[in-house]
C-alpha cells in the first residue's frame, strides 16, 4: 500500500508551508525531548523572512504521518533559530519552562521529590506527578546556588537515575522503567525495515555496582549491589549516605548494565506509532526464543524527502 506523507507544523501563530526535514528525539536518559526543523532559505525566488515572524519561546507543535494517520510527535517551544542557506529551528519540550532561576537554598535530610516539589512551586503553572517509591531517594544535604529549575532537575536526575520528564505542564517523576505509555507490536518479517540489534543474556553478564555515598563531613559509606566476578562499576553520590537510598541507586544502575534483551536499535516506518515508555512486543520468526515485550528507552523520528522513519531503542525485557 502506498501512503501519502503529511506534516502539520505550527510555530507560534504560523503553520509551515515549506519543509526540508524534521527530526524529533526522545530518550528516557535525557531530561527533555528535542526537535530540529529545517527549512529552505528561499521560496518562490524570495528569501524566507521567518525571523520576523517567530522567536525563541514561541510554542511549537509537530504532527507527522500519512493521510488519515497524523500523530502529534512533539509539543514544546523554540529554543534557537539559525539562518544561512537554510533555516534551522531547534526546539525543546515543556522542560523549557523550567529554565528560570530559583531561590538559593540548602536542604538537609530530605528526599529528592521534596526538593523537586519546592523547585516546581517557584515555577508558575507547573505541577508535579510522582510515581511510587521515588521518595526513597534521600539527600543528607543538597545546595541550590544561582541555578535554574532545569539545572536542579538535571543534577537530581544524574545523581539518582530518576526518570524525570515533562508532559504538557506536568513534571513527572518515576523510578526507571516504571512509566508505561502502552504496547506496540513489531514483527521483524512485516513492519521492521532494518535492524541493528544484539541479543544479551542476563546470566552471561555479571555486574557489581559500588555506590559510594559522601556526607557533609566527607565521610564515606559504601554499598555494593550485584555479583562479583565481572564488570565493576563505581558511582559516587554526594550528600547521600543513607544505606537504603544508596542501595536503591545501585539497583537502578544494575538495571542499565545487566538485563536479558536487545542492545542496539531497529528502524521502522511511521506506523505503528511508538514513543518512549512503550512496551514493544517483538516477534522474530527466525529467533522465537527472543520473542518478548521490551521497554522502549529512545525513539528518533525523521521526516524528509526520503520518507518517514523511526529509530527505536529497546532495553530491558518486561514480559
Amino acid at each position: 500500500m502506498i501512503r501519502v506523507m503529511v506534516s502539520e507544523i505550527t510555530l507560534g501563530k504560523f503553520k509551515l508551508n515549506h519543509l526540508i526535514s524534521c527530526q524529533v528525539r526522545k530518550d528516557v536518559d535525557k531530561l527533555s525531548d528535542s526537535a530540529t526543523i529545517k527549512l529552505p532559505g528561499m521560496a518562490y525566488g524570495q528569501a524566507l523572512e521567518i525571523e520576523s515572524k517567530i522567536k525563541r519561546g514561541d510554542a511549537v507543535t509537530i504532527k507527522l504521518g500519512y493521510e488519515g494517520y497524523l500523530f502529534e510527535e512533539f509539543n514544546g517551544f523554540i529554543s534557537s533559530i539559525a539562518t544561512d542557506n537554510t533555516i534551522i529551528i531547534e526546539c525543546e519540550d515543556s522542560m523549557f519552562l523550567t529554565r528560570k532561576e530559583v531561590e538559593n537554598k540548602q536542604y538537609q535530610n530530605t528526599d529528592a521529590t521534596a526538593i523537586i516539589q519546592d523547585v516546581i512551586n517557584q515555577l508558575p503553572g507547573i505541577k508535579m506527578v510522582a510515581g511510587e517509591g521515588v521518595d526513597i531517594l534521600k539527600y543528607d544535604k543538597f545546595t541550590i546556588n544561582e541555578a535554574t529549575g532545569y539545572d536542579v532537575l538535571k543534577k537530581i536526575k544524574e545523581e539518582t537515575g530518576l526518570h524525570i520528564f515533562m508532559k504538557g505542564t506536568e513534571l513527572h517523576v518515576y523510578l526507571q522503567y516504571t512509566y508505561n505509555t502502552g504496547k506496540v507490536k513489531y514483527d521483524f518479517a512485516k513492519n521492521v525495515q532494518s535492524s541493528n540489534l544484539k541479543y544479551l543474556h542476563e546470566a552471561d553478564k555479571k555486574v557489581l555496582v559500588e555506590v559510594v555515598g559522601i556526607d557533609r563531613e566527607n565521610k564515606k559509606v559504601k554499598v555494593e549491589v550485584g555479583e562479583k566476578g565481572g564488570d565493576k562499576i563505581t558511582v559516587h553520590r554526594y550528600n547521600v549516605h543513607d544505606p537504603e537510598a544508596l542501595k536503591k541507586i545501585g539497583e537502578e544502575e544494575i538495571i542499565k548494565h545487566r538485563f536479558t534483551g536487545y542492545e542496539g536499535d531497529f528502524t521502522t516506518w511511521l506506523l505503528p506509532y511508538i514513543t518512549t515508555g512503550a512496551s514493544a512486543d517483538m516477534l522474530d520468526p527466525d529467533y522465537v526464543s527472543r520473542q518478548g515485550v521490551y521497554y522502549t528507552s529512545a525513539v528518533t523520528t525523521t521526516f524528509d524527502k526520503n520518507g518517514g522513519k523511526r529509530k527505536v531503542v529497546p532495553s530491558i525485557k518486561v514480559a
